[in-house]
């Protein structure tokens, strides 16, 4: 969609998803494309309305990845204008677990770092020398470094993985009824071969 854009959703609206919960009137709403990822979504009137953060709208502006529910399926816009046919599960659970794996390294060498530091700093104060003041000095800032450099590490990790985990429960989806999967690896997923919720194979 390009800004100015707009599109009606439902189960016989314009979205890519192909929406089948009964919950959806076939014209529930109107989806229009306001920012670079911002959109306005309004309610046409619909018998189950239309709920953002738990709040029922008429007409309300919203991030792609914002949790809506239509009716009673929850959603998000991203999510709706993909086509879950041709989403390729086992590529999303790859890049998921990839950057997951990632940040769980990157945050385990800055403990190992947090841990050692003691043991530097004793290093360090011997090759000073015996001069307590030196030594103490020395020894409060690496540990405060330290501790610093590891908690922002640490916020930047939590920030990351909560981005990382939106996004897959926005694709990582049954192509049929279009219900988050869960966090299980795909090969597990296909060892099943049907969806947890409605029973249909999975590709």
């Amino acid at each position: 969609m390009k800004i100015g854009d707009s599109i009606i959703i439902g189960r016989m609206g314009q979205q890519p998803m192909h929406l089948t919960d009964t919950s959806i009137d076939p014209q529930h709403g109107t989806l229009r494309k306001t920012g670079s990822d911002t959109y306005q979504i309004e309610d046409n009137n619909s018998s189950k309305g239309i709920f953002v953060f738990g709040m029922r709208i008429k007409r309300k502006t919203i991030k792609e990845d914002a949790p809506i529910f239509i009716g009673t399926f929850k959603t998000n816009v991203k999510q709706l204008l993909t086509d879950c046919q041709n989403i390729n599960l086992e590529d999303v659970w790859r890049d998921y677990d990839y950057n997951k794996r990632k940040w769980d390294r990157y945050s385990m060498y800055v403990n190992s770092i947090r841990l050692l530091t003691p043991i530097i700093t004793t290093m360090l104060t011997q090759v000073v020398g015996q001069n307590v003041i030196v030594s103490a000095t020395v020894l409060v800032t690496i540990m405060v470094i330290a501790i610093v450099v590891g908690e922002k590490v640490l916020e930047k990790k939590n920030i990351a993985l909560a981005t990382l985990n939106t996004k897959m429960q926005a694709e990582y989806v049954c192509p049929h009824c279009h219900r988050f999967l869960g966090f299980i690896p795909y090969k597990v997923l296909k060892q099943k071969k049907y969806c947890q919720y409605c029973g249909i194979p999975l590709k």
